[in-house]
């Protein structure tokens, strides 16, 4: 099996920025209070994905970069740790999946289809 250097770089990079953007958003005064930004990353990085795949770009290096950076914003087990350490009992627990999963599935469909009549 032999490995594209340059797409593992693109992977990496993007990737890399991801995670960046997602520990810079846990310095933002009111996300600390809440769950350091956690749902907020992942609404955000469905958000940019419905937007970035919308776009008719044949080129499958975006796909993965767009993939990758989305992959590094979002973070599910940020998402598992704080559903299940930080609620208050079982009903939290199920309210935060039902936002983080509808809130983001929502965002992606809503971002993907808007982007979408720009292009159609």
């Amino acid at each position: 099996m032999r490995i594209d250097l340059f797409k593992f770089f693109i992977i990496f990079c993007c990737t890399g920025i991801g995670g960046v953007l997602r520990y810079l958003l846990s310095f933002i005064p009111y996300l600390k209070s809440l769950d350091s930004g956690v749902l907020l990353s992942n609404i955000i990085a469905c958000a940019i994905m419905g937007y970035l795949l919308a776009i008719p770009i044949n080129n499958p290096m975006v796909k993965m970069g767009v993939v990758s950076l989305c992959g590094g914003l979002s973070t599910f087990s940020g998402y598992i740790v704080f559903s299940c350490l930080s609620s208050h009992g079982p009903g939290n627990s199920i309210l935060y999946h039902v936002m983080s999963v509808g809130f983001g599935l929502l965002f992606f469909i809503g971002s993907y289809y808007s982007c979408k009549s720009l292009f159609a």
